[in-house]
């Protein structure tokens, strides 16, 4: 039965609503987000939802989040990146991972990274000189990636960051153009055919549905999957990330970095049963893809909205400035209190991830409407973050949106830029640990003169500043 009283998102065609996905995605997302709650859309036959307010979210990510499970289409559109990483896993096998690598990001472990944080900033610091233009996006995907690749591999990355940034420009680029191409919902349809078989077909062709539905996972329709410079990329990244791994295998260091942990974590309830290589990689993939390209786009527009409020900017500064010449080497929340707020807002603004794609479980109520099993959702998160009456005066960059006061007012929900309930981002504390610690120490030694034209949102894989935040630097006395 088809839900009623849903309104539909504006701007529908023969094909649907697909054509938005392609030519005007973010304008597109925010019309979305002031027609309803919960609007409905459709790509060729298939209708799916759009939910954009905060009560549905809560509701859909938090409160019912076990009847929900992350559409086919993020994992076939990762498939090869990502495999069964924490990201796309589902079920058992997301459980198990999660529980694994919690420990990982627990709050005491988290203070350890800091001075990784703090060292790869301080690298571009001395690095820069006076007078030079410099992308300030390509910068911080550098730290970003060092920082990730200390921190959490114990490896030094910053020398290969302009190789391994190339190589997922180029890969995430891929996934980026079909993302809403009428070819992905024709597999996620025939995905959900093979499911409303399961049990109704003779022995000897349950088989073919079997085999059938496990290679529907994978991008069967997504055209230049063999393309020379696709392939050349993904074998950068995974060559990287084994490389790694046969490094710790053959030294047996101890050392108490992610990957060593991966390699020797055992599960209890499996009777003490390891990680095969392949799911260490799918890890390792999605850890350092998700760990540095995330943290990098949210500094680089932090350093673009700072460079259009003198007034922010200097508050920042003022913080920075109270740090001895090296910055923060260790993390205080209260010291980087303004900072911090800097950096949610840019994420308010900018979220990373623009969407949160979910698919039910089982027939489920989710804004006062009842929809069926396998209904595919799209949680706007950018459109919601540019809602008026959950943010007054959403285009505005306003950091004091999130003072504790401030914060305390917002609807749940309102605000997620790593998602929210079981599936929240397992790096959010790090990365709102690592934007402050980066931007107060570049800023404790550097200021920067951004180039005066306006930059606007890219919809890649993240929502990256098109054609990079160009400034010149100035050298500041420490």
């Amino acid at each position: 039965m088809t839900p009623t009283a849903i309104p539909t998102a504006p701007g529908e065609n023969l094909l649907g609503h697909a054509h938005h996905f392609q030519s005007d995605r973010l304008p597109f997302f925010r019309r979305v987000a002031n027609t309803g709650d919960v609007v409905a859309a459709r790509m060729l036959h298939r209708t799916f939802y759009f939910v954009n307010g905060p009560k549905a979210a809560h509701e859909m990510l938090v409160e019912k989040a076990r009847s929900f499970e992350k559409s086919p289409g993020i994992r076939i559109l990762l498939h090869d990146l990502a495999g069964q990483g924490l990201f796309t896993s589902e079920g058992d096998l997301w459980r198990r991972q999660r529980r694994l690598l919690s420990p990982l990001f627990h709050p005491t472990q988290l203070q350890t990274y800091v001075s990784a944080m703090n060292g790869e900033a301080l690298r571009v610091r001395e690095r820069l000189r006076e007078g030079e233009r410099t992308d300030l996006a390509a910068e911080m995907t550098r730290v970003a990636m060092s920082v990730v690749g200390r921190a959490l591999f114990d490896a030094r990355t910053f020398d290969e960051a302009d190789e391994l940034g190339e190589a997922l420009t180029i890969a995430l680029g891929w996934v980026n153009n079909h993302m809403g191409r009428p070819y992905m919902t024709l597999q996620i349809s025939a995905i959900g055919m093979t499911e409303v078989l399961d049990g109704k077909l003779p022995p000897w062709l349950e088989d073919v549905r079997v085999r059938a539905r496990a290679a529907l996972d994978t991008p069967i329709f997504m055209p230049g999957r063999n393309d020379p410079k696709i392939v050349r990329a993904l074998e950068v990244l995974d060559k990287r990330i084994q490389a790694m791994i046969d490094d710790r295998r053959a030294s047996r260091a101890d050392r108490n970095d992610l990957l060593t942990r991966l390699l020797y974590a055992r599960d209890a309830d499996l009777g003490g049963e390891g990680m095969s290589d392949k799911q260490i990689r799918d890890e390792a993939n999605t850890l350092f893809i998700a760990g540095h390209e995330t943290t990098a786009t949210a500094l680089a527009w932090s350093f673009y909205l700072l460079s259009r409020d003198p007034a922010a900017r200097a508050k920042v500064q003022a913080e920075a400035d109270a740090f001895g010449p090296e910055g923060p080497t260790s993390y205080d929340p209260e010291k980087l209190a303004y900072t911090t707020r800097v950096f949610k807002e840019a994420l308010r603004l900018y979220p990373p991830v623009i969407v949160l794609p979910r698919r039910s479980l089982e027939r489920v109520e989710l804004g006062g409407h009842s929809f069926p099993e396998r209904t595919v959702f799209f949680m706007n998160v950018y459109g919601m973050h540019h809602r008026k009456d959950c943010f007054a005066d959403p285009e505005r960059f306003d950091p004091d949106r999130f003072t504790p006061e401030n914060e305390a007012k917002r609807p749940k929900s309102a605000w997620i830029p790593f998602g929210v309930g079981p599936r929240v981002c397992i790096g959010n504390h790090f990365a709102l640990m690592e934007g402050p610690v980066v931007l107060a120490t570049l800023m404790r030694g550097l200021s920067f003169e951004v180039e005066p034209q306006d930059v606007e949102p890219e919809t890649f894989a993240t929502l990256r500043p098109k054609g990079g935040v160009w400034a010149r630097v100035r050298r500041r006395s420490a």
